[in-house]
């Protein structure tokens, strides 16, 4: 049976309330990382293109949009650990008791972008605050990383230890195996998606989140329409990253959704 443990001592004592929000293409934000920190939501997302000839991970939501200034490590790698030691202030701590889920969507080849993402995962991987599994346990870090978009679900699989996580298809959960003899769990994919597009209603839906929580897996639905009634309607079922894009509003719809 897969265990849970905390190894790391925890570098902050303040506790915020956990918001089902995902800050959707966070990088687009005014300013990117504190926008949804000053919101304490502590899921934020990053499209990542490997240009071999830089040797550099860019951030951007197109080819043609590459900043050659903007890189993972400058947006979000470096603060975040930053925050994390203590040399950065934040508004939300970043720690095992505030952990921040960082997705990092592969838009170029899958396979050649895998271990230049996992090699600029190093500063937090040598302090100790990626979450982790060896050994058949799974230990909570301050940031678990969750490769989606052209992530190689086999590199995922066969890395030990593993601190490079998978977005799983929400709809394949039961139709699909990570691997031979596998099963979907946390420990490969704490993160199941899909495209709302793709679910029939709201029946669905629901039953897509109970089936993610059946295998100890965090559900999220993207590209939904960004008003209260859609937000309201999977704070109800319990999904546990509303995908959004106006952060203001939807942190705002849960404040009265918890309040009513």
């Amino acid at each position: 049976m897969l265990s849970f443990c905390v190894v790391a001592a925890l570098l902050s004592t303040t506790v915020v309330a956990v918001k089902p929000i995902h800050s959707h293409n966070d990088y687009t934000r005014a300013v990117p990382l504190w926008d949804a920190l000053n919101l304490s939501i502590m899921s934020v997302e990053a499209d990542v293109w490997w240009v071999p000839g830089d040797g550099k991970l860019y951030v951007a939501h197109t080819s043609g949009e590459i900043n050659k200034s903007i890189t993972l490590q400058s947006l979000y790698l470096g603060p975040i650990l930053g925050i994390i030691n203590g040399t950065v202030a934040s508004a939300t701590p970043i720690s095992v008791a505030n952990p921040l889920q960082l997705l990092i969507d592969f838009k170029t080849d899958g396979p050649t972008t895998y271990q230049p993402v996992l090699d600029a995962l190093q500063t937090l991987r040598a302090g100790g605050h990626l979450t982790t599994y060896a050994n058949g346990v799974l230990t909570q870090g301050a940031v678990t990383v969750v490769g989606t978009g052209n992530t190689p679900l086999a590199s995922v699989v066969a890395a030990e230890p593993r601190d490079l996580f998978f977005d799983a298809n929400i709809i394949q959960l039961y139709s699909t195996k990570p691997g031979v003899g596998l099963e979907w769990g946390p420990e490969i994919a704490p993160l199941a998606s899909v495209d709302y597009s793709s679910v029939s209603n709201t029946a669905q839906m629901q039953e897509l989140v109970r089936n993610a929580h059946d295998f100890g897996i965090r559900s999220r639905f993207w590209d939904t329409a960004s008003s209260v009634s859609t937000w309201d309607t999977f704070f109800s079922a319990g999904s546990d990253w509303v995908n959004a894009d106006d952060l203001t509003g939807v942190s705002n719809a849960w404040a009265a959704f918890e309040a009513a």
